[in-house]
């Protein structure tokens, strides 16, 4: 018959086997904490490992500039234009040109000409050369006389044959030189109707510039090219923004020298102009 010494001894023994299973669980749980928190670090340190890679990625990307074109990157020298032949003159007043485009060549004009379009409304200037073609959007109520006059030349084929006479890289290029056997005006000049505010060179801006050989302007024509626009001459007066050719655009740009002429011959083939729509 058990004593009250034995129940007390199976009691003791069964309180420590229940404290040390009870360890033993402590110990499981701690070692499970202690893993999950070790994982946790590893995932915490690689996820800042990456933010530090796309970080140094980004920061190398932003601060990496494209190549530039410097000057003395570019052909040390260009060819010589070619002047266009020269076409019919005319000695009196300056009629208005057929729009079909059907009036016979003339270079020479002995008086600018009256207005032969609508101020109102825009028009577009579709230029073929031998780089390609391009299409300007014209605006008359930016400078309606030098628009005018840059309409009646085009409708005369003044410009056809006009050469590629210079190249500033990612600056500009210009047209419009000496006809064989006579002056390279067309024999008139207008006032510049140069912004006050100055004029804002996006890729594609085509302008005239001003005569050579008197006051005003005389029917050279200059085209903005890209970043180093700002840096060209602001005594011209704007005419308006190319709509398509940026391949064209960047195929004649191309063609710089460290002289100023371009390293091909490039002349205009013809100029089309059209009536757009309304301006508001």
């Amino acid at each position: 018959m058990a004593t009250n010494s034995d129940r007390r001894r199976r009691e003791s023994d069964r309180e420590r086997r229940q404290a040390a299973i009870q360890r033993q669980r402590s110990r499981a749980v701690r070692r499970r904490k202690l893993m999950a928190a070790g994982i946790a670090v590893v995932v915490v340190l690689a996820g800042f490992a990456g933010f530090l890679g796309a970080r140094d990625t980004r920061t190398s990307s932003t601060t990496t500039t494209a190549p530039t074109t410097t000057s003395t990157a570019l052909p040390a020298d260009g060819v010589t234009p070619v002047p266009a032949a020269p076409g019919a003159t005319l000695t009196g007043p300056t009629p208005c040109p057929a729009e079909d485009g059907s009036s016979a060549r003339t270079t020479r004009f002995a008086s600018a000409p009256s207005t032969c379009i609508d101020t109102d409304r825009f028009l577009r200037a579709r230029f073929s050369t031998t780089a390609g073609d391009f299409t300007v959007q014209l605006n008359p109520r930016l400078a309606p006389q030098t628009v005018n006059t840059f309409v009646v030349l085009a409708r005369y084929h003044y410009y056809d044959g006009q050469p590629l006479t210079s190249v500033r890289t990612r600056g500009s290029f210009s047209f419009g030189m000496a006809f064989t056997g006579g002056g390279g005006e067309p024999g008139f000049a207008i006032p510049g109707e140069v912004p006050a505010g100055g004029t804002v060179f996006t890729p594609g801006s085509l302008s005239m510039a001003p005569a050579s050989t008197s006051n005003g302007i005389g029917g050279r024509l200059v085209l903005a090219t890209f970043e180093a626009a700002p840096g060209n001459d602001q005594n011209v007066t704007p005419l308006g923004i190319m709509l398509d050719g940026d391949e064209t655009l960047a195929a004649i740009d191309a063609l710089a020298s460290r002289t100023g002429l371009p390293t091909m011959p490039v002349s205009i083939r013809s100029i089309t102009i059209a009536t757009g729509g309304t301006i508001s």
